[in-house]
């Protein structure tokens, strides 16, 4: 029965043998007699103090053949015989072989195919190759590494690889459907071929290779337009980390320039120039800050831009490095601090610089040598013309804050800020200045908004005119030819022009009569002293004899002491101190009412005391 129910826990179900025999997908099975522990051989053994794995690895073209989850190329590279003396003698040891491969150009009516050159380096520790394809400039195509160090196959089937003796000059090397033709090899790879391998010098030379036509008319347009022969050697100062590493390994350095770090680290001569090209045309006087470094005898010229100047910001114009004194000779003598003097002509790349001046540090350092500098030169500057920004007119479209500023500032216009003043209308009623006999008896309210100098004009409709009332001038800012209109255009009996059209302001509201008379620095005809000081003119005498009172008392027959503003009206007329006779606005008429009365009558008793003793207003 035990036999039995064992078998049965041995026996794989139909969901298991579904299962893939795959790393993961399964639980390893568990034996009594081994306890589930599956361990695996050692693998790594020691040659010369290096690990070396003794694995045998399965057959790569048996593998792939087979279809199994086991064909995956995973570490499928073949043991290499004595890899850990290799490693030893040869580690670090790379051969470099030069050479091209050709890519097919369509739809282009100049070629057929491209030429891409390449550099083969071979490792002879473990027999890898590394593929590498020279980068060209502005060509368009991603290049750079090719092919990885690996070993590249040679026959899949075979299970063969690469090695240094299937590699020769004149022969090819496939790399992934790539067929590298090798035309040369550096000069230590040539060596080691023939010391060491013991190759024939007639395998050694290089062989000549292919052009494309692209490439050769590329390389004669560029000579053509840039002079530069691809063939000269430049000579590109090598970069300072390079030079210390160099140093490190035992190369001689040449320390004659540590002696001017040491003394003169981080001490600059400044001189002032300037390149007067006036003669030109759209020539300028132009100034440059020459500054020279004595650690090194280098210097560099910096272009100093004024405001408005006009010119791109380019502060360098010449970077940091030794200048010859004559151009046409740029391996001669370069410009020492010695040869520099106030008056000095510097030759910079045919720009004739004049030195002017120098900073005081640089004064101080040319006493101390013994060699003191001239007084800076006093040139004759020309005055910059100021151009005067006149505003254009208003021409009555938009408003004119958004006129202006496009007018003024940057060219990308923003909205205009507004400056608000008090949230307060002032209304009055309106008659229409005009010839027409259909316009005479129309009425109109017009509003001034405080807060932001508009008017608006309404006109009340009234039946059986025949003209139709409502809004007669929208709200908006209007102007005069002396300018904005203000506050100040506006009180009772004011001619004022509006939009084209003459009004004359009869009556005002109780807040806007308030308004007037708290602000009496504005409106001086609602400032009671300065209305009774121009009354006084003409009414003066006449108050001071007494016929004043007695014209007030001939029109006030009950002796309430009080005179309608008719009658006020009319005996202002007949002393000719009026509005007609050029005299007050009819604003002065209502400030007396409103004072010296109870606003509908003046009590004349007051206003001739007042004529008389103007300190009686307090």
């Amino acid at each position: 029965k035990f036999a039995h129910l064992s078998t049965l826990a041995l026996a794989p179900s139909m969901e298991q043998l579904s299962i893939p025999n795959l790393p993961g997908y399964r639980k390893a099975p568990t034996r009594p007699n081994r306890g589930g522990n599956f361990p695996r051989k050692q693998i790594w053994s020691k040659s010369h103090g290096v690990a070396i794995a003794d694995e045998m690895v399965p057959n790569v073209a048996e593998l792939m053949r087979s279809g199994s989850a086991a064909s995956i190329p995973l570490a499928t590279q073949p043991k290499i015989k004595h890899a850990g003396k290799r490693y030893l003698s040869q580690g670090g040891v790379v051969l470099k072989f030069f050479g091209y491969f050709k890519e097919a150009v369509y739809e282009s009516q100049i070629e057929n195919y491209r030429i891409r050159q390449c550099e083969v380096n071979y490792f002879l520790e473990d027999d890898t190759i590394s593929v590498c394809e020279q980068k060209v400039e502005n060509s368009g195509v991603p290049q750079g590494t090719f092919a990885k160090r690996q070993r590249i196959a040679l026959n899949e089937a075979d299970e063969k690889f690469y090695e240094l003796e299937d590699i020769k000059l004149g022969g090819t090397v496939e790399v992934y459907g790539r067929s590298l033709f090798v035309t040369d090899c550096n000069e230590s790879t040539r060596r080691y071929l023939r010391d060491v391998i013991g190759r024939p010098e007639e395998e050694l030379r290089p062989v000549a290779g292919e052009e494309d036509v692209y490439t050769t008319m590329r390389a004669e347009f560029m000579s053509r337009e840039t002079g530069r022969d691809d063939t000269v050697a430049h000579n590109i100062r090598k970069n300072p980390m390079k030079e210390f590493a160099e140093a490190q390994l035992g190369n001689t350095v040449n320390n004659e320039t540590r002696r001017g770090f040491l003394e003169y680290d981080r001490k600059v001569l400044r001189l002032d120039c300037i390149w007067d090209d006036r003669d030109s045309l759209y020539g300028d006087l132009q100034k440059f800050t020459l500054q020279y470094y004595l650690a090194d005898d280098t210097m560099e010229l910096l272009t100093v831009v004024g405001p408005n100047a006009g010119r791109d910001p380019f502060k360098k114009m010449v970077k940091r490095g030794k200048l010859a004194i004559d151009r046409d000779d740029p391996l001669g003598p370069c410009w020492h601090w010695k040869n520099f003097q106030i008056g000095t002509v510097i030759d910079v790349y045919a720009k004739k610089l004049l030195i002017v001046s120098a900073d005081s540090n640089t004064y101080n350092f040319y006493e101390s040598k013994g060699m003191p500098l001239d007084p800076p030169l006093q040139l004759e500057m020309e005055e910059p013309v100021v151009a005067v920004r006149e505003l254009p007119p208003y021409n009555g479209f938009g408003s004119e804050e958004d006129s202006l500023a496009s007018c003024v500032g940057s060219l990308i216009p923003t909205i205009p800020t507004k400056k608000l003043g008090e949230n307060k209308t002032m209304r009055f009623r309106a008659k229409m200045e005009s010839r027409n006999p259909e316009d005479v008896d129309r009425v109109f309210t017009i509003s001034f908004f405080l807060q932001d100098n508009t008017v608006q004009i309404h006109e009340p409709p009234k039946r059986n005119s025949g003209i139709v009332g409502g809004s007669f001038l929208s709200r908006m800012k209007l102007r005069t030819a002396e300018g904005l209109i203000t506050q100040e255009y506006f009180y009772v009996g004011a001619e004022i022009q509006l939009a084209g059209h003459a009004f004359i302001l009869v009556d005002a509201d109780e807040g806007t009569l308030r308004h007037m008379e708290n602000q009496p620095g504005i409106f001086e005809y609602s400032n009671i002293r300065n209305v009774v000081e121009v009354y006084r003119l003409s009414l003066g005498e006449p108050a001071g004899s007494g016929e004043l009172a007695e014209v007030f008392a001939a029109h006030d027959p009950d002796g309430t002491g009080f005179v309608s503003l008719r009658n006020f009206k009319s005996i202002l007329m007949k002393y000719q101190c009026s509005y007609y006779y050029g005299g007050p606005p009819e604003q002065a008429v209502l400030t007396v009412c409103r004072k010296l009365g109870n606003k509908t009558a003046v009590e004349y008793g007051k206003f001739v005391a007042v004529l008389l003793d103007p300190s009686l207003l307090g």
